[in-house]
């Protein structure tokens, strides 16, 4: 089953063990970039939009689906905070690369930390109903501890984004090459 939302297909599994699980079912979305944006007051710039698998509003980072068209992580993480907040990026960087949920999900999901500036209405796509919110960095941690913030993704993103860490650690952990992020990964532990 494929369509533009997502993609399920069935793997033959081998472990590194040897054990065979097949078939292994994996979904495949598009990667995301999300945006932990903090303007010229240090207010974290959230959304609240509704999300029908939760059955309501959820709390969130401003961010969506890396299109083909977009060049780079930080090219679809400036569109994404410009339609649904109308904030620009002066600054921005990427800090890191997570997997939702490696054992059934293929995407990635990209956290770029920026300094942003309001630059006229959000755009959001249609379907959408955003609000946009602006909460102290505190609040903005204690919202993600709390589980206020019930997107597993989101609440660590915020976490990790205003713990003061610095950017993506590999030149390459944003790049297409998963099997190389991978491998890389993998070594440490052999």
């Amino acid at each position: 089953m494929k369509d533009r939302w997502l993609g399920l297909r069935a793997d033959d599994c081998v472990t590194p063990s040897g054990h065979i699980v097949e078939p292994y079912y994996v979904l495949e979305t598009p990667d995301i970039a999300l945006v932990l944006g903090i303007d010229a007051a240090d207010q974290v710039i959230l959304v609240r939009q509704y999300r029908h698998a939760h059955g309501g509003p959820s709390l969130e980072l401003p961010g969506g689906a890396i299109d083909p068209a977009d060049p780079d992580i930080l090219a679809a993480a400036e569109r994404e905070m410009r339609e649904e907040t109308g904030y620009i990026f002066a600054d921005a960087e990427h800090v890191v690369t997570l997997n939702a949920d490696p054992a059934r999900y293929a995407n990635r999901m990209h956290l770029v930390r920026a300094r942003v500036t309001a630059a006229g209405p959000a755009q959001p796509d249609p379907g959408e109903d955003i609000a946009v919110l602006r909460v102290p960095r505190a609040e903005a941690l204690q919202l993600a501890q709390s589980g206020a913030i019930v997107g597993a993704v989101h609440a660590a993103m915020i976490l990790i984004g205003l713990s003061g860490t610095g950017s993506c650690p590999s030149p390459d952990c944003g790049s297409s090459d998963r099997t190389a992020d991978k491998t890389r990964a993998f070594r440490q532990y052999d």
